[in-house]
């Protein structure tokens, strides 16, 4: 079943968050239930769609509203979608993914942006499948002291 997350889900989507990031090489330990429900689940821009079997939760999705000025359009990033290993290959991906189309479509998005690491060719072919074309970027990220320092310089 594939439904929107709820607040009660908030542990269990932190146990399947670790786990993505585990699998990325990200750390896995930065991020806690409070700021899963918080900032994620409570998030009034933030859709996260949860795929649950037999009362455990084995997968999600993540995605938050941009604009890409080249299409002219509203969209949606998807920042997360992760499957357990032991229930991959099984379509749960593709429907959490049209969960996520739906209520963005609702939204007024058009697209989505997807984005996977270098060597995650089996994500590569999963999204080709889905009719998505790939580019190659380079993604760079301002974290923690390095965004703050940015934050603080003043303003011209």
């Amino acid at each position: 079943m594939i439904r929107r997350a709820k607040i009660d889900d908030a542990p269990a989507l932190r146990t399947l968050m670790a786990a993505l990031n585990r699998d990325q090489g990200d750390p896995d330990d930065l991020l806690t239930a409070a700021d899963v429900r918080d900032d994620i689940i409570a998030s009034a821009t933030t859709i996260a769609m949860v795929a649950e079997a037999q009362g455990t939760l084995v997968g999600y999705a993540t995605a938050h509203p941009t604009y890409e000025t080249g299409h002219g359009e509203r969209g949606l990033y998807v920042g997360d979608l992760y499957v357990a290993p032991g229930h991959r290959r099984r379509g749960i991906a593709r429907a959490l993914l049209a969960a996520v189309a739906r209520a963005g479509h609702a939204q007024g998005a058009r697209h989505l942006w997807l984005t996977a690491k270098p060597g995650n060719t089996a994500a590569h072919a999963f999204y080709r499948r889905l009719g998505s074309r790939g580019e190659s970027v380079v993604a760079f990220a301002v974290v923690h002291q390095d965004f703050l320092n940015l934050a603080a310089e003043p303003p011209p």
